[in-house]
């Protein structure tokens, strides 16, 4: 099995463990993005990825589908295409979400990767998790934001 670790692989970021979580078991919330805001996005970080393992773990919001569900309802189609169906689906299941890290998961996906390193953002707190992205995308100023 072969896991993507991050550099707080086995210890915590942000006061929260950091764990490998199956990529198949995530749902990445947003979609690729190749660029960002004109700048290239998704070469430059799976090449630093593969010179360089990852920097931070993905951050995954712990919640149901009905969670999942509102968060569609409020960013639309900025979010990907929901992972079940929301008139047959049991809505009270839980579901991995990445709310942190959409194109790194993207890149563990395509570089075949079982696993992912992650902190979970528990109890559906996606504003908690989008106030965390700040943390991730401090070092990289300049570089890729």
């Amino acid at each position: 099995m072969k896991t993507l670790k991050s550099k707080f692989n086995g210890s915590q970021w942000n006061r929260i463990d950091v764990i490998p979580l199956k990529v198949s078991d995530l749902w990445a919330s947003v979609p690729l993005a190749k660029q960002h805001r004109g700048k290239e996005f998704y070469e430059p970080i799976k090449e630093d990825i593969r010179k360089n393992g990852l920097n931070f773990p993905l951050i995954v919001v712990d919640a149901t589908r009905n969670d999942i569900l509102k968060q569609k309802r409020k960013y639309k189609d900025k979010l990907c295409p929901l992972p079940f169906d929301k008139d047959k689906d049991d809505l009270n299941v839980r579901q991995y979400t990445v709310w942190g890290g959409s194109n790194r998961w993207n890149i563990a996906n395509e570089l075949k990767y079982d696993f992912v390193d992650c902190v979970i953002v528990e109890n559906a707190d996606f504003d908690k998790a989008r106030s965390m992205q700040a943390l991730h995308r401090r070092p990289y100023g300049g570089i890729y934001y």
